[in-house]
């Protein structure tokens, strides 16, 4: 058994990773779709993708056991080179807007992007895991109507390049995430965030002035 367990590994180390892309190209490369050279797949992605939407992966991009794509009606979904997408990642992408991931982009597991509008993440970003980036809410105008029955409001959400959200960080839709920020863990960002700043809380607020190195 022990042997037979040093097979499964070395085949999930060695071969699964470029056999996984390959039936991944094979179910979903078409017209609406592009797929870079050096795609890795530790398992295969669950892609939920309308005719009419689209779905670019550049080159070198690594997806892990679980990811879930969901692209419907017009939406457009663009996942640069060189991004990395952690185990049960979630993406959807709706009501025609586009989402971008920026070349060099880490996002960490289990963590959520719903762009119900239109969310642009910077080249080099590091987004921890069970980050949500929420660019859709619920209406909440009447007390005795459902939640639920209320509608939606959108807004985009922007993160400039090189920011650093920790693990279990929110942001809010309508928000920007200027470059080189840092949000520390747990943070809920309802107002944008300035280029460089470090912030924390909820809501999130600025907790210093300059950057140093505590981990968010």
């Amino acid at each position: 058994m022990k042997f037979i367990a040093r097979l499964y590994q070395a085949w999930l180390r060695r071969f699964a990773p470029a056999y996984y892309s390959r039936i991944f190209r094979i179910l979903y490369g078409s017209n609406s779709v592009c797929i870079g050279p050096g795609l890795l797949c530790d398992g295969l992605p669950r892609c939920l993708l309308d005719s009419s939407a689209r779905l670019d992966i550049g080159s070198n991009v690594e997806f892990r056991s679980g990811v879930e794509l969901r692209i419907h009606g017009n939406a457009h979904l663009v996942i640069e080179d060189g991004v990395r997408v952690d185990r049960g990642v979630r993406i959807l992408v709706t009501n025609g807007a586009l989402v971008r991931i920026g070349a060099g982009t880490r996002i960490g597991l289990y963590s959520v992007i719903n762009g119900g509008a239109s969310i642009d993440i910077g080249h080099k970003s590091l987004i921890s895991g069970f980050v949500y980036l929420q660019s859709s809410m619920h209406s909440f105008s009447n007390s005795n109507t459902a939640i639920s029955d209320q509608g939606y409001k959108h807004a985009p959400v922007i993160l400039k390049e090189g920011v650093w959200l920790g693990s279990h960080v929110v942001i809010m839709p309508g928000r920007t995430v200027g470059a080189y920020a840092v949000v520390g863990s747990n943070a809920v960002v309802t107002k944008d965030v300035a280029p460089g700043a470090v912030v924390g809380g909820v809501p999130a607020s600025q907790l210093n002035s300059e950057r140093d190195s505590t981990q968010p």
